[in-house]
């Protein structure tokens, strides 16, 4: 058996990673695809909004761990609708108004604004 040089079994080890991680991802992308059908699917059950909510905590738990998520359900929910909910303003009626919390950032990104053109 011949001996490999340096360059050889640098090029082969890295290679055979190369391969390995690539494989890695397209088993990671299939998991997220068929967690995300998942979601899709209790989704299509839900009637109304607060079922809605009901069904994405339900998927959360099933598959938090194994996406390995590092928002809880709350903050990933409120994320996924803009932000900072303020829960006050919830009308559980026929349908989900929600309103946006006033932060005060839009009068200091105003303000940022003036001062550069201060400049």
């Amino acid at each position: 058996m011949t001996e490999k040089t340096y360059e050889e079994v640098k090029e082969s080890v890295l290679a055979h990673m190369q391969n390995l991680f690539e494989e890695m991802e397209e088993d990671m992308a299939m998991s997220h695809q068929e967690k995300y059908a998942l979601l899709e699917d209790m989704f299509e059950n839900a009637s109304d909004a607060d079922e809605l909510r009901v069904a994405f905590e339900q998927w959360y738990v099933d598959h938090a761990e194994d996406l390995g998520l590092e928002h809880d359900a709350d903050e990933l929910w409120d994320q996924a609708l803009g932000g900072e909910i303020n829960y006050d303003n919830y009308n559980s009626d026929d349908e989900e108004i929600i309103e946006p919390v006033e932060t005060g950032l839009e009068e200091k990104e105003d303000d940022m604004e003036e001062d550069k053109e201060d400049y």
